[in-house]
């Protein structure tokens, strides 16, 4: 059977009164409060002395106190409204990380905030289940991280086989979060889609490049030991500083089979060690032993 729509509690009307209310404080309670008690104290005719006055001035300033009040509700209801509309436009464009505060005190607004976050949360778990699927990043058109860890078992199998080295480098951006807090989304992003773009100009038919988080990076370079994968890296931290006069560079940790590991996960743990190390000491740095 059909599942029958969920019907809206009777506190669902909450957001109906509260602007009905709102409308009434601002617009139509303060004349009818100012003619009720106008006509209570002022005498007719109206003679401009000070008790009259005094009056007027009251009737005014509490008038003006209900439409303020009346102003302050409608705002408390529309701020939220605002906020969400931004985060499910944000939503509708494919930014799932837009914050987006709990609602209280209006059933529809927690409602509809709530079903946002279900919303924001199923279709960002969704992207990850069809990035593992597929094979390339779908911002740089470089690999993605789990393909890498494939082909880089593939890679060491093939290597000790063979008896040829197999070497990675990880590459990290330097202070990516404080980069995207002061560039904004959209230029950090361009700016990624550049380091890919100079990876491509380093690679060989066999090396792969990937995109493995948010400013990281790795390439597989078979057949490659650390010391020619050394001088790659030096090329490539100089172009990429290039891109901008040094103000967007990376740190570089490098591993190679099978003095560092003969597994992918070996590789990958201690070029990322060697990463952190070289971050610990500055940044645009190299890190291979």
């Amino acid at each position: 059977m059909p599942k029958q729509p969920k019907q809206a509690p009777l506190a669902s009307n909450q957001m109906q009164y509260k602007l009905l209310l709102a409308y009434c404080l601002m617009s139509i309670m303060p004349i009818l409060v100012g003619v009720y008690i106008a006509s209570l104290f002022i005498q007719y005719p109206f003679e401009a002395n000070s008790t009259n006055m005094t009056v007027v001035s009251l009737v005014t300033l509490f008038s003006l106190s209900l439409s303020f009040l009346g102003y302050r509700l409608i705002q408390q209801l529309t701020a939220p409204i605002v906020n969400m509309s931004y985060v499910a436009k944000g939503i509708a464009e494919g930014r799932l990380d837009g914050a987006l505060a709990d609602m209280k005190g209006v059933a529809e607004l927690e409602e509809l905030s709530d079903s946002l976050k279900t919303i924001s949360n199923n279709a960002r778990e969704l992207l990850e289940k069809v990035e593992k699927l597929s094979l390339k990043d779908s911002l740089t058109g470089l690999y993605n991280g789990s393909y890498l860890r494939e082909r880089l078992s593939e890679e060491i199998q093939r290597a000790v086989h063979y008896q040829q080295p197999c070497s990675l480098a990880c590459f990290s951006v330097d202070n990516f979060d404080e980069l995207l807090s002061r560039n904004g989304l959209k230029a950090s992003e361009e700016a990624l889609k550049s380091v890919a773009k100079v990876f491509s100009g380093y690679l060989s038919e066999f090396d792969r490049a990937a995109r493995t988080s948010k400013g990281e990076f790795a390439v597989i370079f078979p057949d490659k030991n650390k010391k020619k994968v050394i001088e790659i890296a030096d090329r490539i931290q100089k172009d990429i500083a290039g891109l901008s006069g040094g103000s967007f560079t990376v740190c570089i940790g490098i591993s190679e089979n099978p003095i560092d590991g003969t597994l992918a996960e070996e590789l990958l743990s201690k070029a990322k060690e060697r990463v952190k190390s070289a971050r610990l000491k500055g940044v645009n740095r190299v890190e291979a032993l």
